[in-house]
């Protein structure tokens, strides 16, 4: 074998290598998209504040033995989301924008909800929308952000039963 063999053989393999590592480093590195929700980009994040992408942070939010966060996103760089699991088998995500910019999914927008109950909790004007075994929202404004908890198929007054914990402990601001 020549010298120049083990060059050319070298190089095919330092370019492979080169090739492999590239791919994996925008596996990585490509943000998470919502195969649920076609065309919300979802980008995840180790806390919420997104003061780099959307200006804003989520300052305070429920935590406790009942509501655990488990996963900070952005939704289309504008809307921040917590995904929570409500023990003992429940889920449900707390969405919040600058107000008239909250981005809801369409399972949620669109549906029509057989009860839709308005009520106050400290001052703040709560709105909230279920149907028996469908979808169910919260939503709520403060401080110049809207708030809505959404949950799937939520079992009956799960929702006013954390709305409490929810509207008095979740604030967003400027960063």
């Amino acid at each position: 074998m020549m010298p120049t063999d083990v060059w050319f053989y070298l190089f095919w393999i330092a370019c492979a290598l080169f090739g492999a590592t590239g791919v994996a480093l925008f596996l990585v590195l490509h943000p998470a998209v919502d195969k649920e929700d076609t065309g919300n980009v979802q980008r995840e994040y180790t806390a919420p504040s997104y003061a780099r992408t959307a200006g804003f942070a989520i300052q305070t939010h429920p935590d406790s033995e009942i509501l655990h966060p488990r996963r900070f996103w952005l939704v289309n760089d504008g809307t921040a989301e917590i995904e929570y699991v409500i023990t003992p088998n429940h889920f449900a995500r707390l969405r919040a924008a600058p107000s008239g910019t909250l981005d809801l999914p369409d399972d949620f927008l669109n549906d029509e909800y057989e009860s839709i109950e308005e009520y106050d909790i400290d001052g703040i004007l709560v709105t909230q929308s279920q149907s028996p075994g469908r979808n169910g929202m919260l939503r709520w404004t403060r401080d110049g952000f809207d708030f809505v908890l959404l949950a799937d198929q939520p079992e009956m007054n799960l929702l006013g039963g954390v709305a409490t914990d929810f509207v008095q402990q979740s604030s967003a601001g400027w960063t």
